[in-house]
């Protein structure tokens, strides 16, 4: 006697949202790796190929999507799944690949040219995001966050010769609710992450890694030429730029105002009170370019006007009652008005009065960049480093930014630009 069985489940099933290989069959998908296949291929031709390169970099995608922290762990998890092992071609347990294989793979990864395919995949899915969500880009935020190097720290001889040092100021508040807010140094050896990400969709559009011991502000012009020489499109778009005081410069300000003509939104290093007059600004004002009345009066910010700022009496527009120098300053009704220009000092005026609404409101835009960080380094391994020497380290970086995007580009590609973000869900 035979008893047919019938399918465990359809394949719409196999793939559906709740089920769990979703996450790397929209991931696979998504990614653009034609172009990278056949260059493996092409370094693989005239020797043995019993494991195919694009079952390895399924395998690697794999890891970052699964969370998986060590290419051990893969091979297990790769051995015990067998539902992961047909999603990324590998026929039979007896065909797992060693730990060696993908140590080859890495190292041709890494290479100049395998960088360069994988920053190749990297434009092409922003350019695609770009091109179907028309406010992708107007708002961007630059932020760059610590990764610790798979290295022993307190060894004299490190094993990762290309990371070093760095530290940078930590606040905490005290316990009990005292309000104190204590500071200090953190340190860490290893390397930078700097980012640059649209604001509304959380995605990145641009990356770069360097040493620890790299300055933020020196950082920020080249990473935004890359941005600009890869996306122009994007960035013609661009309305500001926003950065923390790690980024604050003379420079920084010039630059987006310049070549990207967009608002440099970036937060400025205090050095005085906030009510104290600045001496070395161009005007009577305080350290954030809020000019001083003869009265001694804030004045208040009226706009802008083409390469100036101007601001208003405060008596005029009814922020104070009354003035000692009424009349005295200007015998019109509509008060005195002071116009300052913007590139006489780009870093105290930016385009936009540091002090007023609008620049509140898209400062608080630079969360989106933190964000971003943050699903890096929880969703996407970013901080679970198990490769050494920078360039290994930039094509791990380089892996989970494609595999965020491409979560993020096959909720596109689909008509759901809202779940663009579900990222976290879906691909990580």
């Amino acid at each position: 006697m035979y008893i047919r069985q019938g399918e465990l489940f359809s394949y719409e099933e196999f793939v559906a949202e709740k089920d769990d290989n979703t996450r790397l069959v929209l991931t696979l998908s998504a990614l653009p790796d034609g172009g990278l296949l056949s260059w493996l291929r092409g370094e693989r031709k005239g020797r043995r190929d019993e494991y195919p390169q694009e079952v390895l970099w399924r395998c690697l995608v794999a890891k970052f999507v699964y969370q998986i922290r060590t290419y051990a762990e893969l091979r297990r998890e790769l051995q015990r799944n067998g539902s992961l092992r047909r999603l990324v071609g590998i026929g039979s347990l007896a065909r797992v690949p060693e730990a060696y294989h993908f140590s080859r793979l890495l190292k041709r990864l890494s290479s100049a040219e395998g960088l360069e395919q994988l920053r190749g995949m990297f434009d092409e899915l922003v350019g695609r995001l770009a091109e179907a969500m028309p406010e992708f880009g107007r708002h961007v935020a630059v932020d760059a966050t610590a990764v610790h190097a798979y290295s022993n720290e307190q060894r004299r001889d490190k094993s990762d010769a290309d990371a070093a040092w760095s530290a940078r100021p930590k606040r905490q508040r005290r316990r009990q609710g005292s309000g104190v807010v204590e500071e200090s140094l953190e340190y860490w050896f290893g390397y930078l992450v700097h980012v640059v990400v649209d604001c509304k969709t959380e995605l990145p559009i641009g990356f770069e890694v360097t040493a620890a011991n790299e300055n933020d502000t020196t950082r920020f012009v080249p990473l935004l030429e890359q941005v600009q020489q890869a996306q122009p499109e994007l960035v013609e778009r661009t309305e500001a730029v926003l950065a923390d005081a790690g980024y604050d410069s003379v420079q920084n300000c010039r630059h987006v105002l310049g070549e990207l003509e967009a608002l440099p939104v970036i937060k400025m290093r205090l050095t005085q009170e906030r009510e104290a007059i600045c001496q070395a600004a161009e005007c009577r004002c305080t350290e954030l370019g809020t000019p001083i009345c003869d009265s001694g009066y804030r004045m208040v910010y009226a706009g802008r006007d083409g390469d100036y700022l101007k601001w208003r009496c405060p008596v005029a527009c009814g922020k104070q009652e009354r003035c000692r120098e009424r009349g005295r300053c200007t015998p019109s009704a509509y008060g005195r008005v002071l116009k300052v220009r913007i590139w006489d000092d780009p870093r105290r005026f930016p385009g936009l009065a540091r002090e007023s609404p609008k620049w509140e409101r898209l400062y608080r835009k630079r969360t989106a960049a933190e964000r971003v960080n943050a699903r890096l380094k929880d969703f996407l391994l970013l901080d679970d480093l198990t490769v050494r020497g920078i360039a290994k380290v930039q094509m791990h970086a380089s892996v989970g930014l494609l595999v965020m995007l491409a979560g993020a580009w096959a909720m596109v590609s689909q008509d759901r630009i809202k779940e663009a973000r579900r990222i976290v869900r879906l691909a990580a």
